[in-house]
């Protein structure tokens, strides 16, 4: 449905201009894609609590804000010191950093990189890998569906180019930063575009980290779009640790070839509102998948998770755990679709979504789904929100601890099993500590210890 509000025709008059400035030097391929997506945006405005998929999700406070495309010439300088915190261990030599969506080549490092990885600027990777990309740009991502997506599209101009190719095992974990910064403009509106290809029997781990070095209002609406070849292996975490004030979109579309294994992990924390978006096809024979996720909102906040796995191909597995800590008067949602096509014979699936529910003012809404057109698989699907267990809390206090410190101690454990997952250990220690550092300041009132792990668990 149409929509001429102020609040949508504000993204057209950023459009043209972007059109007309920052966009003027781009391919014919590239402004038809624009073009065409600035069309579908303008044809399915917001969505609205009356669509199906946002129906817990009111968008509405960030309709109300007048944001403006954020400008390369607006930038604040950011200095090493400042971004030091936040980049995983193991990666300072493997990292790509963006400020309000444009490339930083003073804070990026890739030295620890091999030769043959192409990794860099989107914008600045078209001219030398026109062909690539256009093969790859906005191929599966369904704009249709996904009216933030074709809002990203429609300003694609920077981000995150990575090509790993056939064979190439990358040891380090690859870690994009997206920092936001005020500009002059007082809220601003990046659209970080990531473009990510793992050649055949390739290996990578990748870190999408969004992150802000001040408490403002601004919006991030991202995309990163995923193709892992044949027998390759990928593992890919996102951490969403935004303003508070501020607002996240994310879509991520993953292509997974056959006899390939991807796992991912998502980390939401920050924001006021804040929806992830993640899509999973996959596309080949004997693949394996494992989705997990963390949330933990607080205050206000409004974290939604849709996920998506489409099972289109026998003899393929695939696992997904989501946990979410709740409490103050926030609200978390979740809605996951497993798929599992006509063709998708001998498919074993599994998802689960837990909720620990700390507060009587907070709200979760939970929906699994299981789609399934095949008569010869395996799947399951289960979610829970509750409290913590009462059994588990007298045995905690029976060893001399105190109630507050007892939940708290609970409420790690919870999360715990969840990181678990995280097959990188430097990735893994810096995911924990951002959750224990966000329980501290948001949900408990009291010390809590490091999370120990056993081995990570596989698939």
């Amino acid at each position: 449905m149409m929509q001429s509000s102020r609040e949508i025709e504000n993204y057209f008059t950023d459009f043209h201009a972007f059109e007309n400035n920052g966009a003027a030097q781009a391919p014919a391929w590239l402004k038809e894609l624009r073009a065409g997506a600035i069309g579908k945006f303008r044809e399915l405005g917001f969505p609205t609590t009356k669509q199906e998929d946002w129906r817990f999700t009111n968008i509405l406070p960030l309709t109300k804000v007048s944001f403006r495309h954020a400008l390369k010439k607006d930038l604040p300088e950011v200095r090493p010191t400042d971004i030091g915190k936040f980049i995983i261990g193991g990666a300072s030599a493997s990292l790509l950093v963006f400020v309000n969506g444009y490339i930083s080549n003073t804070l990026s490092n890739l030295s620890s990189l091999p030769k043959e990885v192409v990794a860099g600027s989107l914008a600045e990777s078209v001219g030398g890998y026109g062909d690539q990309i256009r093969h790859h740009l906005s191929r599966h991502l369904p704009l249709q569906s996904h009216p933030f997506a074709a809002l990203n599209t429609a300003f694609i101009h920077d981000g995150a180019f990575i090509y790993i190719p056939d064979g190439c095992k990358v040891v380090s974990p690859i870690q994009l930063m997206f920092i936001s910064v005020p500009t002059r403009e007082e809220s601003a509106v990046s659209y970080p575009r990531n473009l990510i290809i793992v050649g055949e029997k390739a290996s990578a781990t990748f870190v999408e980290s969004y992150i802000a070095l001040s408490d403002d209002v601004y919006f991030s609406n991202s995309v990163t779009e995923m193709f892992v070849e044949k027998e390759s292996a990928v593992d890919f975490v996102k951490i969403q640790h935004e303003s508070e004030k501020a607002y996240h979109v994310g879509t991520m579309q993953v292509e997974q070839a056959g006899h390939s294994r991807f796992t991912a992990f998502s980390l939401a924390l920050g924001a006021s509102i804040a929806r992830n978006d993640i899509n999973i096809a996959i596309n080949g024979e004997h693949c394996e998948t494992m989705l997990d996720g963390l949330y933990i909102t607080a205050n206000d906040q409004l974290i939604d998770h849709h996920t998506f796995i489409d099972h289109t191909q026998p003899n393929c597995s695939s696992r997904e755990i989501f946990k979410g800590i709740v409490a103050g008067k926030s609200r978390s949602v979740f809605n996951g679709k497993i798929f599992v096509r006509k063709e998708a014979q001998k498919t074993d699936s599994k998802q689960t979504n837990k909720n620990l529910l700390l507060s009587d003012k907070a709200i979760v809404d939970t929906k699994p789904q299981l789609e399934i057109f095949a008569d010869d698989v395996k799947c399951t699907h289960g979610a829970t929100v509750g409290s913590l267990d009462a059994a588990s809390l007298f045995y905690v206090k029976s060893r001399g601890i105190n109630e507050e410190a007892a939940r708290a101690l609970l409420t790690v454990g919870f999360a715990s099993e969840v990181t678990n997952y995280i097959n990188d250990e430097p990735v893994r220690r810096h995911v924990d500590a951002l959750i224990i550092k966000r329980l501290q300041e948001r949900v408990v009132n009291t010390a809590l210890p490091e999370i120990v792990h056993s081995e990570p668990k596989m698939i």
